[in-house]
Protein backbone atom coordinates (compact mmCIF):
# COMPACT_ATOMS: atom_id res chain seq x y z
CA UNK A 1 0.00 0.00 0.00
CA UNK A 2 1.56 3.40 -0.95
CA UNK A 3 2.47 5.52 1.96
CA UNK A 4 1.72 9.42 0.55
CA UNK A 5 1.67 12.86 2.20
CA UNK A 6 -0.48 13.98 -0.32
CA UNK A 7 -2.83 12.93 -2.99
CA UNK A 8 -4.23 15.40 -5.30
CA UNK A 9 -6.75 13.80 -7.59
CA UNK A 10 -8.73 14.67 -10.68
CA UNK A 11 -7.10 17.74 -11.94
CA UNK A 12 -5.86 18.73 -15.00
CA UNK A 13 -2.13 18.45 -15.34
CA UNK A 14 0.08 21.05 -16.29
CA UNK A 15 3.91 19.18 -15.85
CA UNK A 16 5.66 22.83 -16.66
CA UNK A 17 6.99 21.90 -20.54
CA UNK A 18 4.74 23.61 -22.41
CA UNK A 19 2.54 19.90 -23.18
CA UNK A 20 -0.54 20.32 -23.26
CA UNK A 21 -2.62 19.57 -19.88
CA UNK A 22 -3.46 16.07 -18.94
CA UNK A 23 -5.90 14.44 -16.34
CA UNK A 24 -3.46 12.67 -13.48
CA UNK A 25 -3.30 12.41 -9.72
CA UNK A 26 0.24 13.52 -7.79
CA UNK A 27 1.34 11.88 -5.02
CA UNK A 28 3.65 13.83 -2.87
CA UNK A 29 5.88 11.80 -0.40
CA UNK A 30 8.81 13.54 2.10
CA UNK A 31 9.31 16.08 -0.20
CA UNK A 32 9.64 15.17 -3.34
CA UNK A 33 6.47 14.11 -5.87
CA UNK A 34 6.02 10.35 -5.14
CA UNK A 35 4.01 9.26 -8.26
CA UNK A 36 2.13 10.17 -11.28
CA UNK A 37 -0.70 8.56 -13.02
CA UNK A 38 -4.55 8.26 -13.33
CA UNK A 39 -7.02 6.87 -10.54
CA UNK A 40 -3.89 6.23 -8.25
CA UNK A 41 -4.74 4.65 -4.78
CA UNK A 42 -6.08 6.78 -1.72
CA UNK A 43 -5.92 4.46 0.74
CA UNK A 44 -2.46 4.86 2.14
CA UNK A 45 -2.84 8.84 1.83
CA UNK A 46 -3.11 11.11 4.80
CA UNK A 47 -4.82 14.12 3.22
CA UNK A 48 -6.58 13.83 -0.70
CA UNK A 49 -7.20 16.77 -2.59
CA UNK A 50 -9.86 16.57 -4.35
CA UNK A 51 -8.86 19.27 -7.63
CA UNK A 52 -11.66 18.86 -9.62
CA UNK A 53 -11.78 21.05 -12.68
CA UNK A 54 -8.60 22.72 -11.30
CA UNK A 55 -5.21 22.91 -12.52
CA UNK A 56 -2.11 21.38 -11.53
CA UNK A 57 0.95 22.72 -11.73
CA UNK A 58 4.73 23.44 -10.68
CA UNK A 59 5.16 26.25 -8.21
CA UNK A 60 6.21 29.58 -9.41
CA UNK A 61 9.41 30.35 -9.77
CA UNK A 62 9.97 34.44 -9.92
CA UNK A 63 12.85 35.08 -11.66
CA UNK A 64 13.38 39.05 -11.27
CA UNK A 65 12.77 39.51 -6.83
CA UNK A 66 12.99 42.22 -4.65
CA UNK A 67 12.18 40.38 -1.48
CA UNK A 68 16.28 39.85 -0.73
CA UNK A 69 15.15 41.31 2.70
CA UNK A 70 11.18 40.98 3.16
CA UNK A 71 11.34 37.15 3.38
CA UNK A 72 14.35 37.72 6.20
CA UNK A 73 11.09 39.82 7.55
CA UNK A 74 7.69 38.33 7.33
CA UNK A 75 7.12 34.61 8.37
CA UNK A 76 3.74 34.76 6.35
CA UNK A 77 4.29 36.90 2.89
CA UNK A 78 0.77 35.40 1.73
CA UNK A 79 1.17 38.05 -0.82
CA UNK A 80 3.50 36.04 -2.42
CA UNK A 81 2.25 32.68 -1.53
CA UNK A 82 -0.81 33.57 -2.41
CA UNK A 83 0.13 33.90 -6.02
CA UNK A 84 1.81 30.59 -6.31
CA UNK A 85 5.40 31.63 -6.07
CA UNK A 86 7.40 29.17 -4.30
CA UNK A 87 10.93 30.57 -5.45
CA UNK A 88 12.14 34.06 -5.36
CA UNK A 89 15.79 34.81 -6.79
CA UNK A 90 16.99 38.02 -5.45
CA UNK A 91 19.83 39.53 -5.50
CA UNK A 92 18.99 41.54 -8.51
CA UNK A 93 20.10 44.75 -10.31
CA UNK A 94 23.64 44.22 -8.73
CA UNK A 95 22.11 45.97 -5.57
CA UNK A 96 22.17 43.61 -3.04
CA UNK A 97 23.83 42.53 0.42
CA UNK A 98 26.85 39.84 0.13
CA UNK A 99 29.88 39.81 -0.01
CA UNK A 100 30.47 42.60 2.01
CA UNK A 101 32.35 43.55 5.78
CA UNK A 102 30.21 44.68 8.58
CA UNK A 103 30.79 48.55 7.75
CA UNK A 104 29.72 47.96 3.55
CA UNK A 105 26.79 46.41 5.00
CA UNK A 106 25.46 49.21 7.20
CA UNK A 107 25.93 51.55 3.79
CA UNK A 108 24.02 49.02 1.49
CA UNK A 109 21.41 48.93 4.09
CA UNK A 110 20.98 52.63 4.14
CA UNK A 111 21.36 52.77 0.80
CA UNK A 112 19.15 50.25 -0.54
CA UNK A 113 15.89 50.60 2.13
CA UNK A 114 14.14 52.69 -0.69
CA UNK A 115 14.03 49.14 -2.96
CA UNK A 116 14.25 46.23 -0.35
CA UNK A 117 13.04 47.73 2.63
CA UNK A 118 15.17 47.62 5.89
CA UNK A 119 12.95 46.14 8.56
CA UNK A 120 14.94 46.55 12.15
CA UNK A 121 15.29 44.33 14.57
CA UNK A 122 13.30 41.56 12.41
CA UNK A 123 16.50 40.72 10.23
CA UNK A 124 20.02 40.11 11.71
CA UNK A 125 22.23 42.27 9.73
CA UNK A 126 24.86 40.39 10.54
CA UNK A 127 26.94 38.49 7.62
CA UNK A 128 29.39 39.00 5.49
CA UNK A 129 30.13 36.16 3.44
CA UNK A 130 27.80 34.62 0.50
CA UNK A 131 27.44 31.53 2.50
CA UNK A 132 26.31 32.93 5.41
CA UNK A 133 23.44 35.24 3.66
CA UNK A 134 22.33 31.98 1.86
CA UNK A 135 22.00 30.57 5.12
CA UNK A 136 19.79 33.08 6.69
CA UNK A 137 17.65 32.29 3.48
CA UNK A 138 17.21 28.54 4.57
CA UNK A 139 13.71 27.40 6.72
CA UNK A 140 12.17 30.75 4.95
CA UNK A 141 8.45 30.86 3.80
CA UNK A 142 9.55 30.04 0.36
CA UNK A 143 12.79 28.97 -1.52
CA UNK A 144 15.21 31.45 -2.33
CA UNK A 145 17.90 31.55 -4.93
CA UNK A 146 21.23 34.32 -4.86
CA UNK A 147 22.76 36.37 -7.11
CA UNK A 148 25.82 37.72 -6.51
CA UNK A 149 25.42 41.84 -6.43
CA UNK A 150 27.92 43.36 -8.74
CA UNK A 151 27.75 46.03 -6.67
CA UNK A 152 28.41 45.05 -3.01
CA UNK A 153 31.95 42.70 -5.22
CA UNK A 154 32.38 46.58 -6.44
CA UNK A 155 32.65 48.17 -3.10
CA UNK A 156 34.05 45.63 -1.05
CA UNK A 157 37.11 46.33 -3.56
CA UNK A 158 37.46 49.74 -4.43
CA UNK A 159 35.28 51.45 -2.38
CA UNK A 160 32.33 53.76 -4.12
CA UNK A 161 35.12 55.11 -6.58
CA UNK A 162 33.74 56.95 -9.49
CA UNK A 163 36.17 54.99 -12.24
CA UNK A 164 37.06 51.92 -13.86
CA UNK A 165 38.46 48.97 -12.23
CA UNK A 166 42.55 49.07 -12.43
CA UNK A 167 44.09 45.34 -13.10
CA UNK A 168 44.74 44.11 -9.27
CA UNK A 169 41.16 45.83 -8.61
CA UNK A 170 39.76 43.32 -11.28
CA UNK A 171 41.41 40.07 -9.82
CA UNK A 172 40.33 41.03 -6.41
CA UNK A 173 36.53 41.39 -7.82
CA UNK A 174 36.82 38.06 -9.82
CA UNK A 175 37.99 36.33 -6.73
CA UNK A 176 34.64 37.31 -4.60
CA UNK A 177 32.70 36.27 -7.70
CA UNK A 178 34.50 32.83 -7.81
CA UNK A 179 33.91 32.69 -3.85
CA UNK A 180 30.16 33.84 -4.11
CA UNK A 181 29.63 31.19 -6.76
CA UNK A 182 31.06 28.05 -4.61
CA UNK A 183 29.25 29.11 -1.64
CA UNK A 184 25.90 29.05 -3.40
CA UNK A 185 25.17 31.83 -5.78
CA UNK A 186 23.41 31.14 -9.09
CA UNK A 187 25.34 33.62 -10.90
CA UNK A 188 25.94 37.08 -10.70
CA UNK A 189 23.72 40.67 -11.32
CA UNK A 190 24.22 43.61 -12.31
CA UNK A 191 22.32 47.21 -12.70
CA UNK A 192 24.47 49.66 -15.45
CA UNK A 193 22.26 52.53 -14.64
CA UNK A 194 22.64 52.66 -10.84
CA UNK A 195 25.62 53.62 -8.83
CA UNK A 196 28.38 51.70 -8.60
CA UNK A 197 27.73 49.46 -11.15
CA UNK A 198 27.53 51.95 -13.78
CA UNK A 199 30.82 52.70 -13.61
CA UNK A 200 31.88 49.44 -14.86
CA UNK A 201 33.32 49.12 -18.56
CA UNK A 202 32.22 46.61 -20.84
CA UNK A 203 35.78 44.88 -20.56
CA UNK A 204 34.92 44.97 -16.72
CA UNK A 205 31.89 42.77 -16.76
CA UNK A 206 33.28 40.19 -18.82
CA UNK A 207 36.02 40.01 -16.38
CA UNK A 208 33.72 39.28 -13.80
CA UNK A 209 31.48 36.98 -16.01
CA UNK A 210 34.17 34.66 -16.99
CA UNK A 211 33.76 32.92 -13.84
CA UNK A 212 30.63 32.64 -13.68
CA UNK A 213 30.20 31.22 -17.60
CA UNK A 214 33.14 28.49 -16.08
CA UNK A 215 30.09 27.54 -13.48
CA UNK A 216 27.61 27.54 -15.96
CA UNK A 217 26.32 30.46 -14.36
CA UNK A 218 24.28 33.99 -15.44
CA UNK A 219 24.66 37.50 -15.63
CA UNK A 220 21.04 39.04 -15.00
CA UNK A 221 22.01 42.42 -15.91
CA UNK A 222 19.84 45.74 -15.68
CA UNK A 223 20.97 46.96 -18.90
CA UNK A 224 22.82 50.37 -19.48
CA UNK A 225 19.99 51.87 -20.91
CA UNK A 226 16.26 51.46 -21.63
CA UNK A 227 15.73 54.58 -23.58
CA UNK A 228 17.37 55.65 -26.53
CA UNK A 229 20.51 53.67 -26.62
CA UNK A 230 18.93 50.69 -25.26
CA UNK A 231 19.48 48.67 -28.98
CA UNK A 232 23.38 49.22 -27.97
CA UNK A 233 22.40 47.84 -24.46
CA UNK A 234 21.21 45.21 -25.67
CA UNK A 235 24.31 44.69 -28.24
CA UNK A 236 26.34 45.12 -24.92
CA UNK A 237 24.83 42.41 -23.26
CA UNK A 238 25.39 40.23 -25.78
CA UNK A 239 29.01 40.70 -25.98
CA UNK A 240 29.42 40.13 -22.40
CA UNK A 241 27.68 36.91 -23.07
CA UNK A 242 29.72 36.14 -26.17
CA UNK A 243 33.10 36.97 -24.61
CA UNK A 244 32.90 35.35 -20.53
CA UNK A 245 30.66 32.23 -21.41
CA UNK A 246 27.96 33.20 -19.28
CA UNK A 247 24.63 32.92 -19.91
CA UNK A 248 23.08 36.29 -20.10
CA UNK A 249 19.16 37.14 -18.54
CA UNK A 250 18.41 40.84 -19.44
CA UNK A 251 16.08 42.13 -16.95
CA UNK A 252 12.56 43.37 -17.37
CA UNK A 253 12.49 43.97 -20.66
CA UNK A 254 10.15 46.31 -21.03
CA UNK A 255 9.74 49.38 -23.61
CA UNK A 256 10.42 51.42 -21.01
CA UNK A 257 10.43 55.26 -22.25
CA UNK A 258 8.63 56.67 -25.50
CA UNK A 259 11.73 56.88 -27.47
CA UNK A 260 11.48 52.87 -27.37
CA UNK A 261 7.85 52.32 -27.80
CA UNK A 262 8.00 50.08 -31.11
CA UNK A 263 11.58 48.32 -30.51
CA UNK A 264 10.30 44.91 -29.63
CA UNK A 265 10.90 43.79 -32.94
CA UNK A 266 14.34 45.22 -32.92
CA UNK A 267 15.14 43.79 -29.54
CA UNK A 268 13.87 40.41 -30.49
CA UNK A 269 15.68 40.07 -33.60
CA UNK A 270 19.18 40.64 -31.68
CA UNK A 271 18.14 38.43 -28.97
CA UNK A 272 17.29 35.80 -32.08
CA UNK A 273 20.24 36.46 -33.63
CA UNK A 274 22.61 35.91 -30.85
CA UNK A 275 21.29 32.73 -29.91
CA UNK A 276 21.43 31.44 -33.42
CA UNK A 277 25.18 32.59 -32.75
CA UNK A 278 25.44 30.37 -29.98
CA UNK A 279 25.25 33.44 -27.52
CA UNK A 280 22.85 32.07 -24.25
CA UNK A 281 20.57 35.07 -23.82
CA UNK A 282 16.91 35.18 -22.32
CA UNK A 283 15.00 37.86 -20.41
CA UNK A 284 12.48 38.20 -18.30
CA UNK A 285 9.81 40.65 -18.17
CA UNK A 286 6.44 41.24 -16.15
CA UNK A 287 2.60 42.86 -17.53
CA UNK A 288 2.46 46.19 -16.41
CA UNK A 289 3.86 48.89 -18.05
CA UNK A 290 4.50 50.81 -15.12
CA UNK A 291 8.04 50.55 -13.98
CA UNK A 292 9.29 51.19 -9.97
CA UNK A 293 12.83 52.10 -8.32
CA UNK A 294 14.39 54.11 -5.70
CA UNK A 295 13.76 57.86 -6.40
CA UNK A 296 17.43 58.76 -5.88
CA UNK A 297 17.39 57.26 -9.55
CA UNK A 298 15.75 60.67 -10.42
CA UNK A 299 18.83 62.52 -9.39
CA UNK A 300 22.00 63.05 -11.65
CA UNK A 301 24.72 60.13 -11.71
CA UNK A 302 27.39 62.21 -9.95
CA UNK A 303 25.01 62.95 -7.69
CA UNK A 304 24.37 59.40 -6.36
CA UNK A 305 28.44 58.71 -6.20
CA UNK A 306 30.15 57.89 -3.01
CA UNK A 307 27.99 55.82 -0.75
CA UNK A 308 24.80 56.80 0.59
CA UNK A 309 25.83 59.19 3.58
CA UNK A 310 27.82 61.11 0.68
CA UNK A 311 24.36 61.21 -1.25
CA UNK A 312 22.78 62.60 1.78
CA UNK A 313 25.16 65.23 2.85
CA UNK A 314 25.25 66.10 -1.03
CA UNK A 315 21.36 67.03 -0.25
CA UNK A 316 21.99 69.39 2.32
CA UNK A 317 24.77 71.26 0.72
CA UNK A 318 23.34 74.60 -1.01
CA UNK A 319 25.86 74.62 -3.08
CA UNK A 320 25.07 71.13 -4.54
CA UNK A 321 21.81 71.45 -4.49
CA UNK A 322 21.95 74.38 -6.85
CA UNK A 323 24.09 72.36 -8.92
CA UNK A 324 21.65 69.51 -9.41
CA UNK A 325 18.96 71.87 -9.93
CA UNK A 326 20.56 73.19 -13.35
CA UNK A 327 21.04 69.58 -14.01
CA UNK A 328 17.61 68.66 -13.78
CA UNK A 329 16.09 71.36 -15.43
CA UNK A 330 17.64 70.39 -18.66
CA UNK A 331 16.44 66.89 -18.58
CA UNK A 332 13.64 66.15 -20.94
CA UNK A 333 11.10 64.72 -18.56
CA UNK A 334 7.82 65.11 -17.91
CA UNK A 335 7.72 64.52 -13.83
CA UNK A 336 3.95 63.89 -13.86
CA UNK A 337 5.07 60.54 -14.72
CA UNK A 338 6.45 59.63 -11.90
CA UNK A 339 4.83 58.93 -8.23
CA UNK A 340 5.76 58.24 -4.96
CA UNK A 341 4.66 55.14 -3.73
CA UNK A 342 6.62 54.74 -1.05
CA UNK A 343 7.56 57.87 1.72
CA UNK A 344 8.10 57.45 5.39
CA UNK A 345 6.44 60.00 7.12
CA UNK A 346 8.02 63.08 7.31
CA UNK A 347 7.31 67.02 8.12
CA UNK A 348 6.39 67.55 4.19
CA UNK A 349 3.28 65.68 4.56
CA UNK A 350 1.88 62.63 3.32
CA UNK A 351 2.27 62.35 -0.23
CA UNK A 352 2.63 58.61 -1.63
CA UNK A 353 0.20 58.34 -4.43
CA UNK A 354 0.93 61.39 -5.13
CA UNK A 355 3.11 62.27 -8.64
CA UNK A 356 5.90 64.49 -8.04
CA UNK A 357 5.08 67.56 -9.20
CA UNK A 358 1.23 67.60 -7.46
CA UNK A 359 3.07 66.96 -4.08
CA UNK A 360 5.63 69.65 -4.65
CA UNK A 361 2.79 72.50 -5.27
CA UNK A 362 0.91 71.44 -2.38
CA UNK A 363 4.20 71.27 -0.35
CA UNK A 364 5.33 75.01 -1.76
CA UNK A 365 8.41 73.81 -3.70
CA UNK A 366 9.66 72.96 -7.06
CA UNK A 367 9.55 69.59 -8.18
CA UNK A 368 13.44 69.65 -7.92
CA UNK A 369 14.16 71.00 -4.12
CA UNK A 370 10.85 68.35 -3.30
CA UNK A 371 12.59 65.63 -4.52
CA UNK A 372 16.22 66.72 -2.65
CA UNK A 373 14.14 67.43 0.83
CA UNK A 374 12.31 63.90 0.58
CA UNK A 375 15.42 62.24 -0.12
CA UNK A 376 17.47 63.86 2.78
CA UNK A 377 15.03 63.97 5.46
CA UNK A 378 14.23 59.76 4.48
CA UNK A 379 17.80 59.46 3.91
CA UNK A 380 16.94 57.95 0.94
CA UNK A 381 13.86 55.88 2.08
CA UNK A 382 11.53 56.81 -1.14
CA UNK A 383 10.49 55.30 -3.94
CA UNK A 384 8.49 55.60 -7.35
CA UNK A 385 6.11 54.07 -9.90
CA UNK A 386 7.04 55.40 -13.33
CA UNK A 387 4.58 55.41 -16.19
CA UNK A 388 6.01 55.11 -19.85
CA UNK A 389 6.05 51.52 -21.18
CA UNK A 390 4.13 50.21 -23.82
CA UNK A 391 1.35 47.25 -23.60
CA UNK A 392 1.81 46.39 -27.48
CA UNK A 393 5.47 45.75 -27.11
CA UNK A 394 5.29 44.53 -23.85
CA UNK A 395 2.69 41.42 -25.30
CA UNK A 396 5.50 40.76 -27.73
CA UNK A 397 8.02 40.02 -25.38
CA UNK A 398 5.53 37.98 -22.89
CA UNK A 399 5.02 35.60 -26.07
CA UNK A 400 8.60 35.24 -27.62
CA UNK A 401 9.63 32.08 -26.41
CA UNK A 402 13.19 33.48 -25.09
CA UNK A 403 11.37 35.47 -22.44
CA UNK A 404 10.55 34.00 -18.68
CA UNK A 405 8.36 35.88 -15.94
CA UNK A 406 10.04 37.82 -13.29
CA UNK A 407 7.73 40.24 -11.15
CA UNK A 408 10.37 42.45 -10.30
CA UNK A 409 8.17 42.88 -7.22
CA UNK A 410 8.93 46.03 -4.86
CA UNK A 411 7.28 44.80 -1.81
CA UNK A 412 7.53 48.53 0.29
CA UNK A 413 5.18 51.35 1.12
CA UNK A 414 1.75 52.04 1.28
CA UNK A 415 1.15 52.17 -1.96
CA UNK A 416 3.67 49.88 -3.94
CA UNK A 417 3.49 49.00 -8.07
CA UNK A 418 1.28 45.80 -7.95
CA UNK A 419 3.82 43.99 -9.84
CA UNK A 420 4.88 42.26 -6.38
CA UNK A 421 1.44 41.48 -5.34
CA UNK A 422 -0.48 40.74 -8.80
CA UNK A 423 2.00 39.61 -11.48
CA UNK A 424 0.99 35.59 -11.91
CA UNK A 425 -2.67 35.69 -11.58
CA UNK A 426 -2.61 38.56 -13.62
CA UNK A 427 -0.90 36.64 -16.52
CA UNK A 428 -3.21 33.44 -16.17
CA UNK A 429 -6.17 35.78 -15.50
CA UNK A 430 -5.59 38.25 -17.72
CA UNK A 431 -3.51 37.15 -20.49
CA UNK A 432 -4.32 33.61 -21.05
CA UNK A 433 -8.32 33.39 -19.84
CA UNK A 434 -9.53 37.03 -20.60
CA UNK A 435 -7.62 38.02 -23.97
CA UNK A 436 -5.81 34.75 -24.89
CA UNK A 437 -2.96 36.37 -26.20
CA UNK A 438 -1.02 33.40 -24.36
CA UNK A 439 -1.71 29.65 -24.30
CA UNK A 440 -1.67 28.33 -20.37
CA UNK A 441 0.95 25.61 -21.09
CA UNK A 442 3.25 27.89 -22.62
CA UNK A 443 2.46 30.68 -19.56
CA UNK A 444 3.20 28.28 -16.76
CA UNK A 445 6.40 27.08 -19.06
CA UNK A 446 7.53 30.75 -18.60
CA UNK A 447 7.15 30.68 -14.54
CA UNK A 448 8.37 27.35 -13.81
CA UNK A 449 10.97 24.71 -16.39
CA UNK A 450 12.69 27.68 -18.11
CA UNK A 451 13.48 29.69 -14.96
CA UNK A 452 14.58 26.52 -13.15
CA UNK A 453 16.58 25.54 -15.89
CA UNK A 454 17.79 29.06 -16.72
CA UNK A 455 19.13 29.00 -12.57
CA UNK A 456 19.94 26.00 -12.67
CA UNK A 457 17.71 24.29 -10.30
CA UNK A 458 17.64 20.65 -11.21
CA UNK A 459 15.07 18.99 -10.01
CA UNK A 460 11.90 21.82 -9.85
CA UNK A 461 10.31 24.07 -12.24
CA UNK A 462 7.96 20.49 -13.39
CA UNK A 463 5.89 17.65 -12.37
CA UNK A 464 7.80 14.39 -12.45
CA UNK A 465 8.46 11.88 -10.36
CA UNK A 466 11.59 12.37 -7.97
CA UNK A 467 11.15 16.03 -8.37
CA UNK A 468 10.96 18.65 -5.58
CA UNK A 469 7.40 18.92 -4.69
CA UNK A 470 6.83 22.58 -4.95
CA UNK A 471 3.09 22.48 -6.43
CA UNK A 472 0.39 25.17 -7.23
CA UNK A 473 -3.58 24.21 -7.67
CA UNK A 474 -5.56 26.86 -8.74
CA UNK A 475 -8.45 27.41 -10.95
CA UNK A 476 -8.14 29.16 -13.97
CA UNK A 477 -11.87 30.09 -14.21
CA UNK A 478 -10.89 31.96 -10.55
CA UNK A 479 -7.59 33.17 -11.12
CA UNK A 480 -7.41 37.19 -10.70
CA UNK A 481 -4.70 40.29 -9.25
CA UNK A 482 -7.10 42.76 -7.46
CA UNK A 483 -3.67 44.56 -6.53
CA UNK A 484 -4.00 47.99 -8.62
CA UNK A 485 -1.61 51.08 -8.55
CA UNK A 486 -4.80 52.96 -6.29
CA UNK A 487 -4.66 49.46 -4.02
CA UNK A 488 -1.72 47.57 -4.59
CA UNK A 489 -2.22 46.01 -0.98
CA UNK A 490 -4.89 42.94 -1.50
CA UNK A 491 -4.67 39.56 -1.98
CA UNK A 492 -5.41 37.43 -5.23
CA UNK A 493 -7.87 34.93 -5.68
CA UNK A 494 -8.14 31.83 -7.07
CA UNK A 495 -5.02 29.47 -6.15
CA UNK A 496 -6.40 26.77 -3.80
CA UNK A 497 -3.35 25.24 -2.44
CA UNK A 498 0.31 25.91 -2.54
CA UNK A 499 3.00 23.05 -1.79
CA UNK A 500 6.51 24.18 -1.00
CA UNK A 501 8.77 20.92 -0.57
CA UNK A 502 6.33 18.63 -0.20
CA UNK A 503 4.36 20.69 2.71
CA UNK A 504 1.28 22.41 2.21
CA UNK A 505 1.76 26.49 2.76
CA UNK A 506 -1.90 26.77 0.91
CA UNK A 507 -4.63 24.30 1.75
CA UNK A 508 -8.24 24.09 -0.13
CA UNK A 509 -8.52 27.84 -0.38
CA UNK A 510 -6.87 28.62 3.57
CA UNK A 511 -3.64 29.99 3.90
CA UNK A 512 -1.54 28.05 6.47
CA UNK A 513 2.07 29.74 5.86
CA UNK A 514 4.98 27.59 7.16
CA UNK A 515 9.09 27.72 7.30
CA UNK A 516 9.28 24.97 4.38
CA UNK A 517 11.66 26.88 1.83
CA UNK A 518 15.20 25.91 1.19
CA UNK A 519 17.96 28.01 0.18
CA UNK A 520 18.76 26.68 -3.04
CA UNK A 521 22.55 26.28 -4.24
CA UNK A 522 22.93 25.42 -7.42
CA UNK A 523 26.79 25.10 -8.06
CA UNK A 524 27.79 24.26 -3.91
Amino acid sequence: MPDFDYLITSGKLVDGMGTPWRYADVAVSGGTIAAIGKNLDPTGAHRVIDATGKFVCPGFIDTHSHVDITVLADERMEYRLLQGITTEVVGQDGLSYAPVSPEHLQEWRKYLTGLNGDYGDRVAWDWTSTAELIEQYQGRVSNVVHLVPHGAVRVEVMGWEPRPAAADELRGMQKLVEKSIAEGAAGISTGLTYIPCSHATTEEMIALCTPVGEAGGILSIHLRSYAGEMLDAVEEAIEIGRRSGAGIQLSHMRMADRTTWGMADQVLERIDRARDDGVDVTYDIYPYTFGCAPLFCLIPAWAQTGGPDAVIERLQDPVQREKITRDLSTWQIDWSNYTLSNLPETDLGEWEGHSLPAAADASGANVFNFMMDVLHQTELDATIVADGGSEADNLKMLIHPAGMIGSDGVMIGGRPHPRGYGTYPRLLGKYVRDDRHLRLEETIHKMTAIPAARHSLTGRGTLAVGSAADIVVFSLEEIKDNATFENALQLPEGVDSVFINGKAAVLEGKYLGGSYGQALKPFA
